[in-house]
């Protein structure tokens, strides 16, 4: 496989495949905003008016298409209505689909392309995997891009629902000589995925005949975020000669070579900035591949309507003296620095204006002050209203940040300037980009004592964030019931023991001996109830390998499906999922949990008592609890 593929009399055209690639469009973004609704939509247009004026074979996304899992119907009409417009009609279709549609294990696509459908008109066919803003949940596991796929504007491929193991079969496409084997995984949990990778349970078939051209889309974090948060590129097979990774916002669309495994990389970034981080200041760009047989070119196409975009991090103690920020009133000088600062940012973003007229005039301007003294920070609300008309967030575009450095290592000795600034560099890539449900697991992981959670763990805590917080699956509250359903039933094992108020800490101190399990069985239970057409099956049902006969036990049941979840701690500097939250996220979810760890425990006793009133007698239990019931 090589690179360099190069425009000359000797490639025939009718043995190029031309793929326009995007992802990360992220349709409804802020659509209710009056000043940034429109431009998910209007980036999206521009990525199909550049496939119709190259005359490509296909439409290439790499998920997260749709910025939450359950779009406004305004999102959804808007997005048919582009794909109707730039990609059906009477156009030829070159493209040969060479797969046996009825073969097995062939679970990750619908089996049929539109264009082979003679109740569809596709001029350009658009292959798509889902990402983490739009991937399978709630009731059924159906994603924004499976409606998409069932009315015939999109090819939805790469959906994985049964993660006991995952086998990817690539989709065998074929134009003159040149021959195509895409393989797509949609977004799965990163922990969960590096998990499987390491226990062999995901296995990419190669096609028996040579000659193919492996070109692989998958939509994880690329970026090292610790251990088990991103998913490396050297766990990918050899084989592969492109991949194409989503889910990044930073554009990095010139392939980058992968020196270990020797296949190419190509990171499109996004098309809209809904992070306002530093890597989504880069120029937006869609590509046109172009692969001959075993070669392959890509070329950028800088978008035009892009809203310009304009980063600055400033660190105020560089102007320590210059401001004398040690003296007098330093919020105020402060406020007249930074009303420096922005002027100059907007000046900026006048260079990345274009000619194209439905390009958004107004800015995004983010001014990252890190400042070491909280009376150097002003109200930024108060100080963004000067700018309404001016930018295009005004209410957020000044964020602080507290620099702390450690003026000692572990052994108390003094660390110098190199030693510092590199300790610093090391905690800010680790903490960059913390989502949500990252808060919160870090939060439930390092709280004290006094604060953990009794009922529920830390990983399904951070399940149920992540639920909530990218896929509005408010069927997430359902692990809550969950865990105090188990609970229940563990105070109702506990046959010599008396539960009461005083002693139920000490008697809660054993339920999570076997965490991961409970974890697993949780995992399992959303799986399960949203593959039923009941409203949910009973916690008590739940089976894991190893449990199928066993009585409930102190610490819950012991079964064999460890690994066979991971949790939902994910997320990178790509300008993130767009459900950021920041430290109210997490003082919210800090007391939320907080209320929920005394209720639950309350209503454990409650029900527990109401429960089993009847058999306590008989098994010697019993239940001392003197407080009412809500």
């Amino acid at each position: 496989m090589t690179e360099g593929l190069t425009q000359n009399g000797d490639i025939n055209p009718a043995d190029t495949i031309k793929l326009l690639v995007a992802s990360d469009i992220h349709l409804g973004y802020e659509e209710k905003d009056p000043i940034r609704g429109e431009d998910s939509f209007i980036a999206f247009e521009e990525v199909l008016q550049h496939a119709v004026i190259n005359d490509v074979d296909a439409i290439l996304l790499g998920g997260d298409l749709f910025h939450i899992a359950n779009p406004s119907k305004n999102t959804l009409k808007r997005c048919f209505d582009l794909l109707k417009t730039y990609t059906f009609g009477n156009k030829p279709i070159a493209l040969q689909f060479l797969n046996d549609q009825n073969e097995d294990g062939f679970q990750s696509f619908s089996r049929t392309l539109n264009y082979e459908d003679p109740n569809v008109n596709i001029a350009i066919p658009v292959f798509s995997i889902h990402g983490n803003h739009d991937d399978p949940s709630g009731f059924g596991r159906v994603s924004p891009v499976d409606l998409l796929s069932s009315h015939g504007y999109v090819n939805y491929f790469g959906k994985w629902v049964d993660l006991s193991r995952i086998i990817i079969k690539p989709l065998l496409l074929q134009k003159g000589e040149t021959k195509l084997a895409l393989y797509g995984l949609g977004h799965i949990s990163d922990a969960r995925l590096c998990r499987m990778f390491d226990e062999a349970k995901v296995f990419l078939e190669k096609p028996d005949d040579p000659g193919w051209f492996n070109v692989m889309v998958l939509h994880q974090n690329r970026a090292d975020r610790g251990i088990k948060n991103y998913l490396p590129e050297n766990a990918l097979p050899k084989f592969l000669d492109l991949v194409i990774w989503g889910h990044e916002h930073d554009c990095r669309i010139v392939p980058e070579k992968n020196v270990v495994k020797d296949f190419f990389v190509i990171q499109p970034g996004s098309t809209v900035a809904t992070s306002l981080s530093e890597g989504e200041s880069l120029q937006k760009c869609c590509g046109l591949l172009s692969i001959y047989k075993d070669l392959f070119r890509m070329d950028p196409i800088p978008l035009k309507t892009v809203r310009p975009f304009v980063f600055e991090s400033v660190n105020l103690a560089s102007f320590q003296d210059e401001l004398r920020l040690d003296e007098g009133d330093v919020m105020k000088k402060v406020q007249e620095f930074a009303a420096e600062r922005i002027e100059s940012l907007i000046e900026r973003s006048k260079a990345q204006l274009s000619d194209d007229d439905r390009q958004p005039n107004l800015p995004l301007i983010r001014l990252r002050l890190e400042i070491t003294d909280t009376k150097q920070q002003f109200n930024a609300l108060r100080f963004g209203h000067h700018y309404f008309g001016r930018v295009g967030n005004p209410i957020d575009m000044v964020i602080f940040k507290r620099k702390t450095t450690r003026a000692k290592d572990e052994s108390g000795n003094m660390l110098d300037d190199a030693a510092l600034k590199e300790q610093f560099q090391k905690e800010q890539r680790h903490h960059a980009g913390l989502r949500a449900e990252e808060i919160a697991e870090k939060y439930f992981r390092e709280v004290g004592t006094a604060h953990k959670m009794e009922i529920m763990c830390p990983s399904s805590m951070t399940e149920l964030v992540r639920r909530l917080m990218d896929a509005k699956d408010y069927d997430a509250g359902e692990i809550a019931k969950f865990y105090e359903h188990k609970a229940v039933k563990f105070f109702e094992a506990q046959v010599d023991s008396v539960v009461t108020e005083d002693n139920i800490d000490e008697v809660l101190a054993g339920f999570h001996d076997n965490e991961t399990n409970l974890h697993d069985q949780m995992l399992a239970m959303l799986d399960l109830s949203a593959s039923k057409t009941t409203h949910g099956p009973d916690p008590d049902q739940i089976v894991t390998k190893g449990n199928a006969t066993d009585k409930p036990a102190r610490g819950g049941t012991r079964g064999g499906a460890r690994g066979a979840r991971g949790t939902a701690a994910n997320r990178t500097t790509r300008g993130a999922r767009g459900g950021r939250k920041g430290p109210a996220a997490a003082s919210t979810i800090a007391n939320s949990s907080s209320l929920f760890s005394q209720q639950s425990k309350q209503s454990s006793i409650g029900s527990v008592a109401t429960r089993t009133n009847t058999t306590a007698k008989s098994r010697n239990i019993v239940y001392d609890s003197d407080s009412d019931s809500d």
